[in-house]
């Protein structure tokens, strides 16, 4: 009951009761003096909301925005400085020359105010799988994956009032229609959730299963040769819920409190590329599907596992967005990563999703659109022409030795293709043969190439791993340093 109704309730007769002239008039007085309170009060509080409490009013939305003039031509300026083809001038490069033009960044192996001077005996950094390869696509096509950000986007921590994510629905949607057109993972009917690149989402997962039997302590096992970040992150959260045991047969020795075993799969397997054929698997298992796109393995079926994992960084190049995502069957389980994910980050950064929303749309509409022979390349046949003259040249180099051998990858049907697809890897997973080669790492390094040792993929010594995902440059060094070593007695 509210208080106008409990006092017109008070000033009512009671059923049968007589009431005197001198009653009537009190209890008339008191009802004339409650509403005069009453008409006062709602004029006092309209004054206050009109006059006080509303602060100065915003600015009417203009009719017609105008982006800043100077934005636009500072990205053009920057786009348009000639850097030799060996580095690059961004809008927020800082560091300018005498003349006030900005100073080239330049690549590895490169210097000079426009990196055309090659720096003698560089040592090649072929240890990261840094996708810059792709930087030449998206110079090449300006008007594909531009995205203009302006000032008032999303603001909040959440995309919009009420949303129950801190996904952009844009983006989950660009994400389903990139696996609809690539032809590589199920989505209908699955949860899709949004993590700081692929990494946070390993993690993620892996304390979210541990979380489903939190009495004991979860086995994190992956078979050799296995990504070696997932050892490393295991270990550094040092969690109680889970705990790293290396090979599958090991997990068992692993605790004394063993719990469900949690089994990552890297598939295409990195360093090797070749997919992961499983037996026999107990408890949880998580693939790792960063790598399953056409430009760098044949889409061979259309995976729908209960937990899979993708990455932006090897589907577009763009590494630095930070952009990766999962699809989960089990809403409990998806229940458990959105609130780590929230926990640990407060969810992803809008600006990024936004960015990778227009890049995913930018491949989709470039294959969805009717082809002509005068069309540009798509970012896939990109990929692909140059991962596989890159992995051509490489065997070329092995085959004359006797010192190297290389990873076998067979060709396969390529449903997105439709053809037979040659080979494309983003990593070459070297073997030294000779006998004193023990360290093969050390091999390379001693060469001028740093490469990823076998050791911390749970492989022997002498296994090195080394990336193909570099500019053309920094490919072109690797290979004339290969082929000199392959050369030696």
């Amino acid at each position: 009951m509210t208080v106008t109704e409990d006092m017109g309730e008070s000033l009512l007769p009671l059923p049968g009761a007589s009431q005197t002239p001198e009653k009537r008039k009190w209890r008339v007085g008191w009802l004339l003096l409650a509403a005069a309170f009453l008409i006062q009060f709602h004029i006092n509080m309209w004054y206050l909301h009109h006059h006080h409490n509303t602060g100065p009013k915003p600015p009417p939305n203009p009719p017609n925005p105008q982006w800043p003039a100077e934005a636009v031509q500072a990205a053009q300026l920057a786009a348009a400085h000639w850097c030799s083809g060996n580095g690059n001038v961004f809008a927020d490069t800082l560091a300018v020359n005498a003349d006030g033009t900005p100073v080239c960044e330049c690549d590895d192996c490169f210097s000079g105010p426009d990196c055309s001077v090659a720096v003698p005996a560089c040592i090649v950094n072929a240890d990261s799988g840094n996708p810059l390869l792709f930087e030449a696509f998206w110079r090449a096509n300006p008007d594909l994956g531009t995205a203009v950000i302006p000032g008032w986007y999303r603001l909040g921590y959440l995309p919009k009032p009420g949303a129950e994510t801190f996904y952009n629905d844009a983006f989950i949607d660009a994400v389903r229609g990139m696996h609809t057109l690539v032809g590589n993972a199920v989505t209908e009917g699955r949860y899709i959730l949004v993590g700081t690149g692929s990494m946070q989402l390993v993690n993620a997962v892996v304390h979210s299963l541990a979380l489903q039997n939190p009495e004991t302590v979860s086995p994190v096992v992956a078979r050799a040769p296995y990504y070696s970040a997932y050892k490393i992150q295991t270990d550094m959260f040092n969690s109680s819920l889970y705990t790293w045991a290396g090979e599958p047969e090991d997990a068992l020795t692993a605790s004394k409190r063993p719990g469900v075993q949690i089994e990552l799969i890297a598939s295409p397997n990195n360093p090797t590329f070749q997919i992961q054929e499983l037996g026999d698997v107990h408890g949880h298992v998580v693939y790792d599907h960063a790598y399953y796109w056409p430009h760098l393995t044949p889409i061979t079926e259309k995976y729908d596992h209960d937990i899979m994992l993708f990455t932006l960084s090897k589907a577009t190049g763009h590494a630095g967005s930070r952009i990766g995502w999962a699809i989960i069957k089990d809403p409990d389980l998806y229940a458990k990563m959105e609130y780590y994910l929230m926990i640990s980050t407060l969810g992803v950064s809008h600006d990024s999703q936004f960015r990778a929303t227009q890049l995913l749309k930018s491949v989709i509409n470039s294959y969805s659109k009717p082809q002509k022979s005068s069309d540009k390349q798509g970012i896939f046949h990109y990929g692909r022409e140059v991962l596989q003259s890159r992995w051509a040249r490489l065997q070329s180099i092995v085959k004359g030795s006797s010192r190297f051998t290389l990873q076998e990858l067979k060709p396969e049907y390529c449903h997105f293709f439709k053809e037979q697809s040659g080979l494309s890897p983003g990593y070459a997973w070297l073997h030294c043969e000779r006998e004193e080669d023990a360290d093969c790492a050390d091999v390379m390094l001693k060469a001028g190439i740093i490469g990823r040792p076998g050791t911390e993929f749970g492989a022997s010594s002498r296994y090195v791993r080394l990336a193909l995902l570099d500019r053309q440059s920094s490919f072109d060094n690797l290979a004339a340093r290969l082929s000199d070593l392959a050369a030696q007695p």
